[in-house]
């Protein structure tokens, strides 16, 4: 169980860890966008700067500003969206790192039991149902007494629903009552775990754009 829960945490600090280097590699993208808008934004401000002398100094002046602003407010936004798009585009890649994971049936199987055993023991209940994917339904299928019986020992039974759950991997259990359930797929735990995943992008993402100073800085 030591090893086959250390695998787990092994997993759960991997996707930390990717979403530290796809964090990374679109920092260099967002850098890229940031300079093309802030670049486009001072030439457009040049422009309005020279027409700008045409008209009277103190009219010219307050019209300027309230150009900058505007342009300042919505360059802003632009990068607010950006910043958003990499994070779910971190996010997604994470999905299909965990969905080519339940391909492998060396990497996967482990932490798949290991999943199982959890459920039930946190669970606490003799008499479960399990609901697994359409291929872990199929793979699991002729082998799954044997399987609970292995990972969970005598005395505890867990019948596999003949529904398959819309999940990437790992498997939800409910007990017999129905009610009290444990989502351990791939899908649950990303979903507990987003909040923090979305921070470390965020926070990695604003403390390096944020470094560069506002957007009209020299």
């Amino acid at each position: 169980m030591t090893s086959e829960s250390e695998q787990v945490r092994a997993l759960q600090q991997a996707i930390l860890e990717r979403a530290r280097e796809l964090s990374d590699e679109h920092i260099a993208q967002g850098e890229m966008t940031r300079n093309k808008i802030i670049a486009d934004a001072r030439e457009k401000i040049k422009l309005m700067e020279q027409k700008e002398l045409l008209a009277a100094r103190v009219n010219a002046d307050r019209d300027y500003q309230r150009q900058v602003q505007a342009s300042e407010l919505r360059i802003q936004a632009e990068l607010d969206r950006n910043r958003w798009g990499l994070v779910q585009s971190v996010m997604d890649k994470l999905s299909r790192r965990l969905a080519a994971l339940r391909k492998d049936d060396k990497a996967y199987r482990p932490v798949f039991e290991y999943l199982l055993r959890d459920g039930v023991e946190r669970l606490g209940r003799p008499r479960l149902v399990a609901s697994i994917g359409n291929e872990d339904l199929k793979r699991f299928h002729d082998e799954w007494r044997v399987m609970v019986e292995t990972c969970c020992g005598d005395g505890i039974e867990v019948r596999l629903s003949p529904e398959a759950c819309h999940c990437s991997g790992g498997l939800r259990l409910v007990s017999e009552q129905g009610d009290v359930m444990i989502d351990n797929t791939f899908e649950g735990i990303t979903s507990r775990r987003e909040n923090e995943l979305q921070q470390l992008v965020f926070e990695r993402l604003f403390s390096t754009l944020s470094s560069k100073g506002t957007v009209f800085d020299g």
